[in-house]
């Protein structure tokens, strides 16, 4: 089969395409020359047809002919919380899809599928697997524009299917991740903090202000990968959540980020006592800020869609092991 794919050499577009290549030739839009190589030496006999573009262009700035398409999977958007890049947020990841749908129209594509977040569902604490209102309450424009493309994709005259992964860390067996986002960001914050803080004493403690009883929801890239690999056999107009049924608390993922920064000095405080701030603490809590709505409460998903599409094929949804959380996290802290 043709699969055409945008965003596919991002981190988890990169690991899908080693999945997809075993069976199937693929058209891959990208715009960065040195992860094309990078794709190309790693996978030296598959069919890849690199497409040079850019989403954010019309017709996705391809001018050259292509053969018709039975899949379509856009995974391009950018995936930053912060309000001053709500322009670029909306021309990536609302526009883009716009013109990838174009694209995929124009390509005669049978089956468009769009890999959106689980976090569309914006400050609600349920999440079910449907097309949530234009009004939901969101977090952060990243959301939002997320959720108007969902709606846009909808609206498609082609088959059509929305995946929606949660908050994606490295791979479950390997703990490898090429990622800058969600918990790879917070990390880094504490991480940034607990080098500037080992110039000093370090005799007091460090408060982080929100709810270490609450839990986030962490999916392994592998795990994406394999759902969206399923996602070939998705049914039109459903949509898919990637999540973690039993998602790890927080207070849990603090204690493994301790250990391997070797940071005991660090604890979550209740909101309720951030009147009395330390300035140390105003810097932390000011690096982690954005990743609040993310680490703050807990979400309940619902995955009755994707553990269906899993079950067809004799697969199973996600088990996240204490002992694969640490390998990850030890992974990207411990270099």
């Amino acid at each position: 089969m043709n699969i055409f794919l945008t965003g596919a050499t991002g981190f988890v577009g990169a690991e899908l395409i080693k999945q997809l290549a075993k069976e199937h030739d693929l058209y891959i839009l990208y715009r960065d020359a040195h992860k094309k190589e990078k794709l190309i030496s790693q996978l030296p006999d598959a069919s890849l047809h690199f497409v040079k573009g850019d989403i954010t262009q019309e017709n996705c700035g391809i001018t050259e002919a292509l053969p018709a398409m039975d899949y379509f999977y856009h995974l391009a958007a950018l995936v930053k919380f912060d309000e001053e890049l709500r322009e670029d947020l909306f021309k990536i990841n609302l526009e883009g899809t716009k013109h990838a749908l174009a694209l995929a129209e124009t390509l005669q594509t049978q089956h468009f599928i769009y890999v959106s977040t689980a976090y569309t569902t914006g400050q609600n604490e349920y999440a079910k697997e449907m097309l949530h209102p234009l009004n939901t309450p969101v977090h952060n424009p990243y959301e939002e524009s997320k959720l108007q493309a969902e709606h846009l994709v909808m609206q498609a005259p082609m088959k059509k299917s929305i995946l929606r992964p949660a908050i994606i860390i490295g791979d479950s067996v390997t703990g490898a991740a090429d990622s800058k986002f969600t918990l790879y960001g917070f990390m880094k914050a504490l991480k940034i903090f607990r080098r500037k803080m080992s110039r000093t004493a370090m005799t007091q403690q460090f408060r982080l202000f929100g709810h270490d009883d609450g839990t986030s929801n962490l999916v392994p890239v592998d795990y994406v990968v394999k759902v969206l690999t399923h996602a070939l056999r998705a049914e039109d107009k459903k949509i898919y959540h990637i999540t973690n049924s039993r998602p790890p608390k927080n207070s849990e993922i603090l204690a493994i980020i301790k250990k391997y920064l070797n940071f005991d000095q660090l604890i979550v405080a209740p909101e309720s006592a951030g009147g009395d701030m330390t300035e140390e603490e105003r810097l932390l809590n000011s690096y982690i800020a954005v990743f609040n709505p993310y680490f703050k409460k807990s979400v309940i998903f619902e995955d009755k869609n994707t553990v269906a599409l899993l079950a067809e094929r004799g697969d199973h949804p996600l088990n996240l092991t204490e002992e694969q959380l640490d390998r990850i996290i030890k992974t990207y802290l411990v270099q």
